[in-house]
């Protein structure tokens, strides 16, 4: 019912890592932020807001908007359960994977 409005809607790149999708699915990985524009996760983080923020002007949205990840499933990630609040998620993509003990799942 939503084919035809979904279909002109640009798709915007997403954060990929290997790690966690599965090894068949990596050629065929598309709409993909490169390594050049997101050396870390903070980096991709600005430009996932970026995206979000043309986004909004380009359709005069004025507040809140909703982003649909479509996905495939990933495996589980110890630390997600140590991110409680907003706060904690944005002070683990600010550390380097050593600092907080392992890479955080895209999504």
């Amino acid at each position: 019912q939503v084919k035809g409005e979904m279909n002109k809607i640009k798709l915007f790149r997403g954060l990929f890592d290997p790690r966690f999708i599965g090894s068949s699915q990596h050629e065929t990985a598309s709409y993909i932020l490169t390594e050049q524009e997101a050396k870390s996760d903070i980096e991709a983080l600005k430009c996932l807001r970026a995206d979000i923020r043309y986004f909004k002007w380009r359709n005069g949205i004025s507040g809140h908007t909703t982003v649909i990840w479509s996905a495939s499933v990933e495996p589980n990630s110890e630390l997600v359960t140590q991110i409680r609040t907003a706060d904690d998620l944005l002070n683990a993509i600010e550390m380097s994977e050593e600092e907080r003990g392992g890479p955080l799942p895209p999504s």
